[in-house]
Protein backbone atom coordinates (compact mmCIF):
# COMPACT_ATOMS: atom_id res chain seq x y z
CA UNK A 1 0.00 0.00 0.00
CA UNK A 2 1.50 3.36 -1.03
CA UNK A 3 -1.00 6.05 -1.18
CA UNK A 4 -0.93 8.19 1.67
CA UNK A 5 -0.52 11.52 1.69
CA UNK A 6 2.64 11.39 3.76
CA UNK A 7 0.76 14.69 5.26
CA UNK A 8 3.39 14.28 8.98
CA UNK A 9 6.21 13.96 6.96
CA UNK A 10 5.73 17.82 4.48
CA UNK A 11 7.12 15.41 1.66
CA UNK A 12 6.23 12.34 -0.28
CA UNK A 13 8.27 9.69 2.51
CA UNK A 14 8.40 6.92 -0.04
CA UNK A 15 10.65 8.85 -2.23
CA UNK A 16 13.17 9.44 0.63
CA UNK A 17 16.52 8.30 0.00
CA UNK A 18 16.83 4.87 1.65
CA UNK A 19 20.57 2.67 1.34
CA UNK A 20 21.48 2.98 -2.50
CA UNK A 21 17.65 4.15 -3.89
CA UNK A 22 14.07 5.08 -1.57
CA UNK A 23 12.35 3.72 1.15
CA UNK A 24 9.48 2.16 -1.34
CA UNK A 25 12.61 0.53 -3.55
CA UNK A 26 13.16 -1.04 -0.45
CA UNK A 27 10.06 -2.49 0.84
CA UNK A 28 9.44 -3.48 -3.05
CA UNK A 29 12.79 -4.89 -2.87
CA UNK A 30 12.32 -7.16 0.00
CA UNK A 31 8.45 -8.57 -1.32
CA UNK A 32 10.28 -8.97 -4.49
CA UNK A 33 13.19 -11.22 -2.54
CA UNK A 34 9.95 -13.42 -1.03
CA UNK A 35 8.19 -16.18 -2.19
CA UNK A 36 5.15 -14.05 -2.43
CA UNK A 37 3.28 -15.32 -5.99
CA UNK A 38 2.36 -11.60 -7.41
CA UNK A 39 3.16 -8.17 -5.86
CA UNK A 40 0.40 -5.13 -6.62
CA UNK A 41 1.65 -1.57 -5.68
CA UNK A 42 -1.37 0.25 -4.59
CA UNK A 43 -0.65 4.11 -5.33
CA UNK A 44 -2.59 7.02 -4.92
CA UNK A 45 -0.99 10.56 -3.51
CA UNK A 46 1.82 11.80 -6.48
CA UNK A 47 0.53 8.64 -8.17
CA UNK A 48 2.93 9.75 -11.63
CA UNK A 49 6.07 10.20 -9.52
CA UNK A 50 5.84 6.68 -7.64
CA UNK A 51 4.59 5.02 -10.90
CA UNK A 52 7.30 6.46 -13.02
CA UNK A 53 10.50 4.93 -10.37
CA UNK A 54 8.87 2.00 -9.82
CA UNK A 55 8.14 1.49 -13.80
CA UNK A 56 11.98 2.46 -14.36
CA UNK A 57 13.68 0.22 -11.57
CA UNK A 58 10.88 -2.90 -10.74
CA UNK A 59 8.56 -2.88 -13.91
CA UNK A 60 9.19 -6.57 -14.45
CA UNK A 61 8.53 -7.33 -10.52
CA UNK A 62 5.00 -5.63 -9.64
CA UNK A 63 2.00 -4.81 -11.03
CA UNK A 64 0.62 -1.15 -10.11
CA UNK A 65 -3.03 -0.32 -9.70
CA UNK A 66 -3.70 3.56 -9.04
CA UNK A 67 -6.51 4.01 -5.71
CA UNK A 68 -8.53 7.55 -6.71
CA UNK A 69 -10.06 7.68 -3.40
CA UNK A 70 -6.96 7.11 -1.53
CA UNK A 71 -7.84 10.29 0.49
CA UNK A 72 -10.72 8.36 2.42
CA UNK A 73 -8.23 5.96 4.15
CA UNK A 74 -6.19 2.62 4.36
CA UNK A 75 -9.76 0.77 3.61
CA UNK A 76 -9.61 2.22 0.14
CA UNK A 77 -6.67 0.86 -1.09
CA UNK A 78 -7.42 -2.27 0.15
CA UNK A 79 -10.61 -2.61 -1.88
CA UNK A 80 -8.18 -1.75 -5.07
CA UNK A 81 -6.34 -4.65 -3.93
CA UNK A 82 -8.87 -7.09 -3.70
CA UNK A 83 -10.74 -5.54 -6.91
CA UNK A 84 -7.70 -5.87 -8.70
CA UNK A 85 -6.06 -9.25 -7.39
CA UNK A 86 -7.59 -12.00 -9.70
CA UNK A 87 -10.47 -14.53 -8.65
CA UNK A 88 -7.80 -17.14 -8.32
CA UNK A 89 -6.39 -15.20 -5.16
CA UNK A 90 -6.50 -17.30 -2.00
CA UNK A 91 -5.27 -14.78 0.19
CA UNK A 92 -3.83 -10.95 0.49
CA UNK A 93 -0.62 -10.32 2.44
CA UNK A 94 -0.72 -6.66 2.82
CA UNK A 95 2.48 -4.33 3.49
CA UNK A 96 2.74 -0.72 3.82
CA UNK A 97 5.32 0.87 2.32
CA UNK A 98 7.01 2.95 4.85
CA UNK A 99 8.49 0.55 7.04
CA UNK A 100 11.88 -0.55 4.96
CA UNK A 101 13.27 -2.25 7.73
CA UNK A 102 10.91 -5.50 6.93
CA UNK A 103 12.49 -8.19 5.08
CA UNK A 104 11.37 -10.83 3.01
CA UNK A 105 12.27 -13.80 5.10
CA UNK A 106 9.62 -12.40 7.85
CA UNK A 107 7.56 -12.28 4.82
CA UNK A 108 8.19 -15.42 4.17
CA UNK A 109 7.85 -16.97 7.82
CA UNK A 110 4.14 -15.10 7.73
CA UNK A 111 3.67 -17.42 4.49
CA UNK A 112 4.95 -20.22 5.99
CA UNK A 113 2.52 -19.72 8.76
CA UNK A 114 -0.38 -18.99 7.59
CA UNK A 115 0.09 -21.77 5.18
CA UNK A 116 0.40 -24.48 7.95
CA UNK A 117 -3.01 -22.84 9.92
CA UNK A 118 -4.93 -21.27 7.37
CA UNK A 119 -6.48 -18.92 9.25
CA UNK A 120 -9.05 -15.77 8.84
CA UNK A 121 -5.82 -13.43 9.48
CA UNK A 122 -2.36 -13.93 10.39
CA UNK A 123 -0.35 -10.50 11.65
CA UNK A 124 3.12 -10.11 13.31
CA UNK A 125 3.43 -9.05 16.73
CA UNK A 126 5.90 -7.17 17.38
CA UNK A 127 7.62 -5.68 21.09
CA UNK A 128 5.68 -2.82 20.57
CA UNK A 129 1.86 -3.86 19.07
CA UNK A 130 0.83 -5.17 15.96
CA UNK A 131 2.53 -5.08 12.83
CA UNK A 132 2.97 -6.14 9.12
CA UNK A 133 3.01 -7.91 6.98
CA UNK A 134 -0.92 -8.83 7.66
CA UNK A 135 -2.48 -11.94 6.06
CA UNK A 136 -6.27 -11.85 5.27
CA UNK A 137 -8.32 -15.33 4.08
CA UNK A 138 -10.16 -15.23 0.67
CA UNK A 139 -13.34 -15.70 3.37
CA UNK A 140 -12.66 -12.12 4.74
CA UNK A 141 -12.96 -10.56 1.12
CA UNK A 142 -16.52 -9.38 1.95
CA UNK A 143 -16.36 -7.82 4.84
CA UNK A 144 -12.91 -5.98 3.79
CA UNK A 145 -15.30 -4.32 0.68
CA UNK A 146 -17.31 -3.07 3.00
CA UNK A 147 -14.98 -1.60 5.37
CA UNK A 148 -14.46 2.14 5.55
CA UNK A 149 -11.82 4.86 6.78
CA UNK A 150 -8.20 3.88 8.07
CA UNK A 151 -8.46 1.02 10.79
CA UNK A 152 -9.64 -1.54 9.12
CA UNK A 153 -7.12 -4.16 10.03
CA UNK A 154 -8.45 -3.20 14.02
CA UNK A 155 -11.88 -3.95 13.09
CA UNK A 156 -11.57 -7.26 11.35
CA UNK A 157 -8.80 -8.31 13.73
CA UNK A 158 -11.52 -8.01 16.58
CA UNK A 159 -14.21 -9.61 15.11
CA UNK A 160 -12.65 -12.82 14.08
CA UNK A 161 -10.31 -13.21 17.02
CA UNK A 162 -10.67 -16.68 17.64
CA UNK A 163 -9.46 -17.45 14.39
CA UNK A 164 -6.42 -15.36 14.48
CA UNK A 165 -2.91 -16.28 14.37
CA UNK A 166 -0.26 -14.08 15.62
CA UNK A 167 3.34 -14.27 14.30
CA UNK A 168 5.78 -13.28 17.09
CA UNK A 169 8.78 -11.31 15.82
CA UNK A 170 11.48 -9.53 18.60
CA UNK A 171 12.59 -7.06 15.83
CA UNK A 172 10.85 -3.07 15.92
CA UNK A 173 9.21 -2.28 12.65
CA UNK A 174 10.36 1.09 12.08
CA UNK A 175 7.10 2.96 10.72
CA UNK A 176 8.42 6.03 8.68
CA UNK A 177 5.70 8.93 9.54
CA UNK A 178 8.09 11.90 10.77
CA UNK A 179 11.60 13.87 9.59
CA UNK A 180 12.44 12.58 13.56
CA UNK A 181 11.53 8.97 12.15
CA UNK A 182 13.34 9.38 9.14
CA UNK A 183 16.89 10.51 11.29
CA UNK A 184 16.49 7.61 13.58
CA UNK A 185 16.01 5.14 9.88
CA UNK A 186 19.44 6.81 8.63
CA UNK A 187 21.22 6.44 12.16
CA UNK A 188 20.67 2.91 12.37
CA UNK A 189 21.90 2.38 8.99
CA UNK A 190 25.03 4.05 10.03
CA UNK A 191 25.05 2.24 13.32
CA UNK A 192 24.80 -0.86 11.50
CA UNK A 193 28.00 -0.02 9.17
Amino acid sequence: MAAGTSSRMGQNKLLLKYKSHTIIEEVLHQLSNSSIDNILVVTGYENKRMERLITKNLKNKVRIVHNSNYMFGRSESIKCAIRHSGNNTDAILFMVADKPTITGELVNKAIEEFKQHMPAILYIKTPSGRGHPIIFSKKLFPELLSLEGDTVGEKLIARHKAEVVELEDEQVQMDINTKEDYKILLESIRLKE
